[in-house]
């Protein structure tokens, strides 16, 4: 069994299985990035992967928002599911504005989300944190990755920034979500399989 996770750790583990719980089944209206006039192709750093962001997106679904981005850390670090809009949560610059993306994702049930879970890297810690959350429907996916871009590679976990990628090619290439089982990921179904799971 897992020890030393703390009571706050274990209501945090347990608001995300319940946000995601609530969208499971919802049609998704619509999504929103935050970007500069300047940002071009709906991405804040240029690379071949996906859409990278520096602040959270919003997902509008049956009329409500849910806020994903890395907040899950005191130091912003690690991805989380918040029921409200992201300017809620994040310092968004006068600059940016929210715009909708037009994914694959819109208009779709989502049929599933699966959080792909990774041990926090600090020396001395216990625990666990959002690496990747993989959001499904029938035919498509949304998977977004607390990873960053140096270089235009995408190569550092555990960050503030966000990479969107919709191809399950590109996830496999990078071991992202699912295909990262054997790069550090934990997959579980609920937050006492997580507890339990002997891996803190």
């Amino acid at each position: 069994m897992t020890t030393g996770i703390s009571a706050d750790d274990i209501k945090l583990y347990s608001q995300q299985f319940d946000n995601l719980n609530r969208l499971i089944g919802k049609r998704i209206d619509k999504i929103e990035f935050y970007l500069n006039d300047t940002d071009k192709d709906f991405t804040e750093v240029e690379n071949k992967y996906g859409k990278s962001l520096l602040s959270g997106i919003d997902i509008k679904v049956d009329s409500i928002y849910y806020s994903i981005g890395n907040r899950f850390t005191n130091i912003h670090y690690g991805l989380t599911i918040t029921p409200g809009k992201t300017t809620e949560f994040e310092f968004i610059e006068d600059e940016k504005k929210p715009l909708p993306y037009p994914s694959k994702l819109i208009g779709q049930i989502i049929t599933s989300i699966d959080i792909y879970w990774m041990k926090i890297p600090f020396e001395g810690t216990i625990g666990f944190y959002p690496q990747e959350i993989l959001i499904k429907s029938n035919d498509k996916t949304f998977l977004l990755s607390s990873i960053e871009i140096n270089n235009g590679e995408a190569n550092t976990e555990f960050t503030d920034e966000l990479l969107i990628i919709e191809d399950e090619h590109i996830a496999k290439q990078l071991e992202l979500g699912h295909f990262g089982l054997n790069n550090g990921r934990l997959l579980f179904n609920t937050v006492d399989e997580l507890i339990n799971s002997g891996h803190g």
